[in-house]
């Protein structure tokens, strides 16, 4: 993961984050020889712990974990969940320091009559989110075809998001100063469009040779790309009623997210923790929910 990440493959940290502290609570509930429930709830508290330290999001973090790993948001289990999701980002603040992972301008939605806006964001991304997903999976299966040794199917997947980012070096790596630039500047809607493209035929090159790291940033690229465009498309139409195209693109971060994940609630509150804007929440819960239905 250190290597794939290390040398610009388009995926994200998290994957790893996740998988080792999750390895890691499976492995103390072993050693303690704690019974099968209490040590799978020890495998999710790890799980919840690596996604509070990848993006500094503690509550989404735990939210996480309940909605998909454990299926429930019972009091026995969110409680371990969140204090192990504080505890993880309290020693990540302690090291790194704390500041949103996104540096985004001053979210402001023009009037209510916007709301519709934001509803059809939702839908369209929850049309894109399984289209992503499914050239993920098809990607992954073309590569799985391929009879050669693991280690030189990896290296095919570094050479095609390497002749991509010779033209197009925004593709590169997990795309966090990207996103932060569609957050700040205007991008020419050509311009967004063939990146959004490419990052998706990039991702899917780096996930299918089979490396290791997470699809939840590439995720936020797709979707903070996504908004921006649907939000320039609707400033061009409606230039009095529709906000700046950034405050779309922040929107479509978490309605992609709520539609490839299925998990809205924590899509509202990742994206809310990772900007610290309360103004995205009303936005951001309908066009989460419109996505994951």
């Amino acid at each position: 993961s250190l290597l794939t990440i290390g040398s610009g493959g388009s995926i994200g940290r998290e994957g790893a984050m996740v998988q080792l502290a999750a390895m890691l609570g499976s492995a103390i509930g072993r050693t303690i020889a704690c019974p099968t429930p209490q040590r799978r709830l020890m495998v999710a508290c790890g799980a919840a712990a690596g996604i509070a330290s990848a993006y500094n999001a503690p509550i989404a973090g735990a939210l996480f974990v309940a909605e998909i790993v454990l299926g429930s948001i019972a009091l026995e289990s969110i409680g371990p969940l969140i204090v192990a999701s504080v505890v993880a980002n309290a020693t990540v603040r302690h090291f790194l320091g704390y500041e949103p992972v996104y540096h985004v301008p001053t979210f402001v939605m023009g009037s209510n009559a916007e709301l519709p806006f934001y509803v059809l964001l939702g839908l369209v991304a929850g049309h894109v989110g399984p289209t992503f997903l499914a050239i993920l999976e098809s990607v992954e299966r073309l590569f799985g075809r391929i009879k050669i040794p693991v280690c030189l199917r990896l290296t095919l997947g570094g050479v095609i998001v390497g002749a991509i980012s010779i033209g197009h070096p925004d593709v590169w790596g997990n795309g966090y100063s990207v996103v932060n630039s569609i957050l700040h500047t205007d991008w020419l809607w050509s311009s967004l469009a063939l990146l959004l493209l490419l990052k998706v035929l990039a991702t899917a090159a780096t996930v299918g040779s089979g490396a290791v790291g997470g699809v939840f940033t590439p995720t936020l690229f797709v979707g903070a790309a996504l908004g921006s465009l649907f939000g320039q498309a609707c400033h061009g139409l409606l230039p009095e009623w529709v906000s700046h195209s950034s405050a779309y693109a922040i929107i479509g971060m978490g309605a992609l997210l709520a539609a490839t994940t299925h998990a809205p609630l924590m899509s509202i509150l990742i994206v809310f923790e990772m900007t610290l804007q309360y103004q995205v929440v009303l936005p951001l819960m309908l066009a989460c929910v419109s996505a994951h239905y």
